[in-house]
Formats: structure tokens, C-alpha cells, sequence
């Protein structure tokens, strides 16, 4: 079993759909990461997007400080009324957010296509 916090291939980028921007998510949001994820979803926020989709199908890995993060940008999203929504968690990670309770804070969708339509 390959050790997480040993796993460089963390990468993050965004687009433009239509109102949303879609940030992706690869690899291990490990706590030498969280900073970075947390500050890339406070600069999107800023921008006031009406909806930020999460596409998760390609994280391994978030440690409890990659899950403060997620919480951050919400939380910055909520002061222009804007929404943050989670797409294509694996089963590992849903579980996670089901445990943290996240996924009552956050709507969780099975694609990305499902959270564009909310």
C-alpha cells in the first residue's frame, strides 16, 4: 500500500462552463498541500462565481486539513451566495464526507454534469 503522504502527484486546475467554474482535484490533498488548495479555492471565491463544482473523480486522498480547505472556500462563497458542490467522489472519499457529515454542508453529486445542473 503506497503511502499517501509520500504522493507527489497533487495537482489542481480550473475552467470556466457556462456560470460555474469547474476545479479539478488529482492526487493527495496531504497537509503540506492544504495551503495550496485552500488558497486556489480563496482566489476562485473572490472572483464570485455563482457555482464552484469540485471534481474529485481523480483525489486519492484528503487529509482532515484538505477537508478544512473545502470548508474555507464554502464558507467564502457563501458571503456572495454562492454554492460549492462536490462531483465524483470515489467510494473511499464519500465515505469520508458522509463520516465528517460534509456531505450535509455540501451537495455531493455522482458527476459533473449532475452538480452543473444541481
Amino acid at each position: 500500500m503506497t503511502n499517501p503522504c509520500n504522493n507527489n502527484d497533487f495537482s489542481i486546475s480550473e475552467h470556466q462552463k457556462d456560470n460555474a467554474v469547474i476545479v479539478s482535484i488529482v492526487g493527495s490533498v496531504t497537509t503540506d498541500k492544504a495551503d495550496e488548495l485552500r488558497e486556489r479555492l480563496e482566489q476562485i471565491a473572490a472572483k464570485q462565481p455563482p457555482i464552484i463544482v469540485l471534481d474529485i473523480s481523480k483525489m486519492d486522498f484528503i487529509c482532515s486539513a484538505g477537508l478544512g480547505a473545502i470548508i474555507i472556500g464554502y464558507l467564502k462563497c457563501r458571503h456572495h451566495k454562492g454554492q460549492v458542490r462536490i462531483a465524483s467522489p470515489s467510494d473511499k472519499i464519500r465515505e469520508l464526507l458522509e463520516t465528517t457529515r460534509l456531505d450535509k454542508l455540501l451537495d455531493v453529486f455522482d458527476t459533473v454534469e449532475d452538480a452543473l445542473k444541481g
